[in-house]
C-alpha cells in the first residue's frame, strides 16, 4: 500500500513539475489591503491539449523508426553471416553436442524419450 501511494504521490508530483515548466497553469498570489492572502491558479486547456498531441505524434514517429531499423527483431545477427544450428533443429539432430528436441528423438539411435534431455537436467 506504501509503494502504491509513493507511485502516485511521485506521479503527481512529477505532472505539476512538468505541467508548470510547459506553461500548462501558472500560480499567483496576490495580498489584499485588509490582510489575506488568495491564490490564483490559471489554467490554459488548449496548450496541454497541444501539448499532448505533439507528444503522442513524436512517440508514433519514435515507434515507426524503430520498427522500421533492420536487424531489431530480438535476435542477434552474426558478423560473419554464418548461423550455428540451435537446439532442435534438423540440422543439430545428428550433432555430437548433446541436445535435443524435447517433444521427442530425430535420432535413430536414441533409446527412450528420457534420453531427451541435456546433461545435468
Amino acid at each position: 500500500m506504501r509503494n502504491i501511494l509513493a507511485a502516485v504521490g511521485a506521479a503527481t508530483v512529477a505532472f505539476l513539475a512538468v505541467g508548470w515548466y510547459l506553461g500548462w497553469y501558472q500560480v499567483s498570489s496576490t495580498t489584499s489591503p485588509q490582510g489575506p492572502q488568495s491564490v490564483q491558479v490559471d489554467i490554459n486547456p488548449t496548450k496541454i491539449t497541444d501539448d499532448v498531441k505533439k507528444g503522442v505524434e513524436n512517440g508514433e514517429k519514435i515507434v515507426d523508426s524503430l520498427r522500421e531499423q533492420p536487424g531489431t527483431d530480438g535476435k542477434a545477427s552474426p558478423a560473419n553471416g554464418s548461423v550455428k544450428p540451435g537446439p532442435g533443429s534438423p540440422e543439430s539432430a545428428g550433432s555430437s553436442n548433446g541436445w535435443l528436441p524435447i517433444g521427442g528423438s530425430t535420432r535413430p539411435d536414441a533409446k527412450s524419450p528420457s534420453n531427451n534431455r541435456g546433461p545435468g537436467n
